[in-house]
């Protein structure tokens, strides 16, 4: 894991942010931070396995979320937005859902 150093801002529904919030709720200081970069390293992780995933499109209204994240990973995920010709905030919607979906479901 790399020190965390790029500022990412995000655009997400209120709601998924809350949700992050309480599954890093009573852990250590940088726990969401970790949970995001988490998220966002999962879902390129399957993405680049070739695996098929279905981004979203996300409407309504959005709060303005910045996590700080280093810069490889940041790098990677330009890397594949480009490539698949999508917004970030799509990307990130559909990784924090699947993070959450497989965290608060087990």
């Amino acid at each position: 894991m790399c020190t965390p150093g790029v500022k990412l801002g995000l655009y997400l529904p209120a709601t998924l942010h809350e949700r992050m919030i309480v599954t890093t709720h009573g852990r250590p200081r940088g726990a969401l931070q970790a949970a995001y970069d988490t998220a966002l390293s999962e879902l390129l992780d399957l993405v680049d396995s070739g695996a098929e995933v279905v981004f979203a499109a996300v409407r309504g209204p959005k709060v303005r979320v910045t996590v700080r994240l280093c810069a490889a990973l940041c790098e990677r995920l330009r890397r594949v937005l480009v490539g698949l010709n999508l917004k970030v905030t799509d990307f990130a919607c559909t990784a924090l859902d699947r993070y959450l979906s497989n965290r608060e479901g087990a």
